[in-house]
């Protein structure tokens, strides 16, 4: 069950992960542990944000996505998202859940659709939202087959921490990187993306043309992670 909370700055990072996490030493077996890290940065307006957070909800609602959750089963998905912008500012807006079939997805969605905004970052830092959503992968109470960060993103990172550094982290600890590059300003953001975003195995970058079809980039994107074991 997902409890909402306030957000809260990356020194607290973990301490939602209690409220989704089993019993002391369990871990909870699932195909794929996803977090979903959404640009929170001043370049994202309170529109182009709105239409961030909507698109995800109408994506959990998508058939051909809920059919993918259904695919899961089994042992289903753990899902969290994240907002991020600079350093020490990634927020935990929907912990850990566990999505074991189409209702529980359709849920997840109605919940994201009530989440709301938490800042808006001076700084565009991937290398930040990349760390910060490995700490709650490392930390959590699931145990994926696939363990995978979605970053999604109108712009390049602008701060001061060590990108490749983050990614090479991620990539150590079994962890691949998607990018889901909105192409609003920056019309070769994919580009940015596939050279220094991703990584791991099978790792890909779906382009939305500008904010407006973040929706539909977000449920195709879904659609090529959700796939069951072995696949």
């Amino acid at each position: 069950m997902c409890h909402f909370t306030r957000g809260i700055g990356s020194r607290g990072l973990f301490a939602l992960l209690a409220l989704a996490t089993p019993a002391l030493g369990q871990e909870t077996p699932v195909v794929i542990e996803l977090v979903l890290a959404l640009d929170s940065s001043a370049s994202v307006d309170a529109l182009e944000f709105d239409l961030q957070n909507e698109g995800i909800a109408r994506a959990f609602r998508d058939p051909e996505v809920l059919q993918a959750v259904d695919n899961l089963r089994p042992y289903g998905a753990a899902i969290a998202i994240v907002q991020w912008g600079g350093p020490g500012e990634t927020q935990v807006v929907l912990p850990f859940t566990h999505i074991e079939n189409a209702r529980d997805a359709k849920a997840f969605g109605f919940r994201v659709s009530l989440v709301r905004r938490w800042m808006r970052a001076s700084s565009t830092s991937i290398a930040t939202g990349i760390n910060d959503a490995r700490g709650l992968i490392e930390s959590n109470g699931f145990d994926g087959q696939r363990k995978v960060i979605d970053v999604s993103g109108d712009g390049p990172d602008n701060s001061s921490d060590d990108l490749e550094g983050a990614r090479q982290q991620a990539l150590a600890s079994g962890i691949t990187i998607n990018g889901l590059s909105i192409e609003a300003e920056e019309r070769a953001l994919h580009d940015y993306y596939r050279a220094r975003v991703i990584i791991g195995a099978d790792s890909f970058v779906e382009p939305a043309e500008g904010f407006e079809d973040f929706a539909r980039a977000m449920k195709e994107k879904l659609v090529r992670e959700l796939r069951p074991l072995g696949s």
